[in-house]
């Protein structure tokens, strides 16, 4: 289902707002208009986006049966070569897991099947013995890049997913398209993905954080101009089986979900990065977290650890404005 509609802004100008499902999650894109409030851009503009996200998908999902990664998975062991984007984006990604010694991992999707995060019945917890040798898969050191053919190869029983950072390049794709075509005050919103583009009429866009034990409330906001804004939290995928919360983002050294933190945003200037960082950051914890992002020209955090403290990077210490946490009620 395509939706759009518009919304009449304090300061004259008009918003225009477009909704549609795109990579199992709501692609939502509102656009301030100018003067002349020609919607018909607006609309024209979102139409190639959705094509653009529809391109991607086929091009970067390991869900999608004929795309390369599927491919690749399908015969691990075989050298598949990739498309210039695709392979690009890998690189970049592989580049993140470097960095981050292994926190960041496309080849985490070798644990598939391992946990379902279903109610009821179809929830699967692994015991520890069994989630650990699953965890041995987990080596982006193993993967074997070809540049020059941009082929790319795996170990075996390996997989490799970019999950953990197409919806971040797809968002720098959008908001590039949205450029081209002369808009500069927009919001896009894809999944967990956000980037705020110029101004909202006569005032800064406002982002928010949700509270990781309450998610009907926001207690940190801030204002943000031209900037990405990613979190990753232990509520977005979740069941709690015998008092314990098990969640999806997983530790690729032990295959069982990271402690270190509840919920952690970043800002930065590429959705991309921000994306690869948010999930890097959970896994490695404050401490290092913040190690990891020091010196990143424009990247920032925000963390909720696992005790649910808030630890807030220097940079945004007098930008966010921070509310309390709700009391944790239960895991």
């Amino acid at each position: 289902m395509i939706a759009a509609l518009l919304l009449t802004l304090t300061s004259a100008p008009v918003l225009w707002e477009g909704r549609a499902p795109a990579m199992g999650t709501e692609l939502r894109l509102q656009i301030v208009l100018d003067a002349d409030n020609d919607a018909s851009k607006a609309e024209a503009a979102f139409s190639a986006v959705r094509a653009e996200v529809a391109r991607l998908e086929a091009a970067l999902s390991e869900w999608r049966p004929t795309s390369p990664i599927a491919r690749l998975n399908q015969t691990p062991t075989v050298a598949v070569e990739l498309p210039v984007e695709s392979f690009l984006l890998v690189e970049r990604a592989l580049a993140w897991s470097k960095a981050s010694h292994g926190a960041f991992d496309p080849t985490f999707a070798s644990l598939w099947g391992l946990w379902r995060f279903d109610e009821g019945d179809a929830a699967r917890v692994p015991d520890a013995a069994e989630a650990r040798a699953r965890a041995e898969l987990i080596d982006y050191q193993k993967v074997v890049l070809d540049p020059g053919r941009h082929t790319i190869r795996l170990g075996p029983d390996m997989k490799f997913g970019l999950g953990g950072i197409a919806k971040g390049y797809t968002v720098d794709r959008v908001v590039d398209l949205l450029r081209a075509r002369g808009f500069r005050d927009f919001f896009v919103k894809f999944g967990g993905e956000l980037y705020l583009a110029g101004r909202r009429g006569d005032r800064p866009w406002f982002a928010g954080v949700q509270d990781p034990r309450d998610r009907s409330r926001y207690f940190a906001t801030l204002a943000l101009e031209n900037s990405a804004f990613t979190t990753s939290g232990d509520y977005e995928h979740f069941l709690i089986k015998d008092g314990v919360r098990y969640h999806h983002l997983i530790d690729p050294q032990t295959g069982y979900p990271a402690r270190a933190s509840r919920s952690v945003t970043i800002v930065a200037g590429r959705n991309e990065d921000a994306d690869a960082l948010s999930t890097a950051v959970f896994v490695l914890g404050p401490k290092a977290g913040l190690a990891l992002i020091a010196g990143r020209p424009g990247v920032e955090a925000l963390i909720v650890t696992g005790d649910g403290e808030v630890v807030v990077s220097a940079g945004l210490k007098d930008k966010v404005r921070l509310g309390s946490l709700a009391a944790s009620k239960g895991p």
